[in-house]
C-alpha cells in the first residue's frame, strides 16, 4: 500500500514537472511580435534548400507559431513572439545548431573539425551567440560551414533584402506576396492560438 501510494506521488510529481515545463516553454516568448529577418544557410558553400514544404509552416502543417519558414520561402524568417533564438528555430524544423555543429537531420551533421568550422554573421558581421541569437527586425543572418574567408562575403551578399516587405517597412519595393499567409498588416497569421514546439 505504501508502495503504491509512493508511485502516485512520483506519478503526479512527474506529470507536475512536465507540465509545469510546458508552460514554461510556451511562456518563453512573453510579447507578441510581428518581426522577419532575411535567412540563409549554407554547407561547404553550397546553399541549402529550405524552402522545401517539410519545413514550411501553414494552417495544415503548423511546425511552431513562434517562429517559423512560410509561403515556400526559406529565405525569410518570420518571427511572432520575443525571446525566441536561434536554436529554437532550427529545432522548430527538427534540427539541431549550436556554437561547434549543424544537424540537418537526415542531410547530416557538419561539426568544426580540421580546418572547417561552423560561422554566423549578423548584418555582415560575424557573431559568435549562435543557438542563442535572437533574431531581430531586418537582421540578414548567415550561417555557413565549411567556407573559406573569400566566400564569405559572397554569401552575404546572396541574402536578399525581402523582409521588409513582409513588416511592412519598404514600400517603395511593393506589397508582399499576395499568397503571403502572414504580413505585418494582417493582425494575424493563423487562426489557431500560439503553439509551442517541445
Amino acid at each position: 500500500m505504501k508502495m503504491q501510494m509512493g508511485a502516485a506521488i512520483i506519478a503526479v510529481i512527474i506529470i507536475a514537472a512536465a507540465a509545469g515545463f510546458s508552460l514554461l516553454a510556451l511562456n518563453k516568448g512573453e510579447a507578441e511580435v510581428h518581426e522577419h529577418a532575411d535567412f540563409m544557410l549554407y554547407i561547404n558553400n553550397e546553399a541549402v534548400n529550405l524552402s522545401q514544404e517539410k519545413y514550411m509552416t501553414h494552417e495544415g502543417n503548423v511546425l511552431s507559431n513562434f517562429i517559423h519558414l512560410h509561403d515556400g520561402d526559406g529565405r525569410i524568417i518570420h518571427k511572432h513572439v520575443a525571446d525566441i533564438d536561434m536554436g529554437f528555430f532550427f529545432r522548430s524544423l527538427d534540427m539541431r545548431f549550436n556554437s561547434s555543429c549543424i544537424s540537418l537531420g537526415e542531410a547530416g551533421q557538419y561539426c568544426n573539425e580540421g580546418g572547417k568550422r561552423l560561422r554566423m554573421f549578423v548584418n555582415g558581421k560575424e557573431n559568435f551567440e549562435f543557438n542563442q541569437y535572437e533574431p531581430h527586425d531586418l537582421d540578414r543572418i548567415l550561417i555557413t560551414y565549411g567556407a573559406e574567408e573569400g566566400q564569405i562575403q559572397q554569401q552575404i551578399d546572396s541574402i536578399s533584402s525581402e523582409a521588409c516587405l513582409y513588416s511592412d517597412k519598404c514600400p517603395e519595393k511593393g506589397s508582399p506576396p499576395e499568397e503571403s499567409t502572414c504580413s505585418a498588416d494582417s493582425g494575424k497569421c493563423f487562426p489557431e492560438p500560439l503553439k509551442n514546439f517541445g
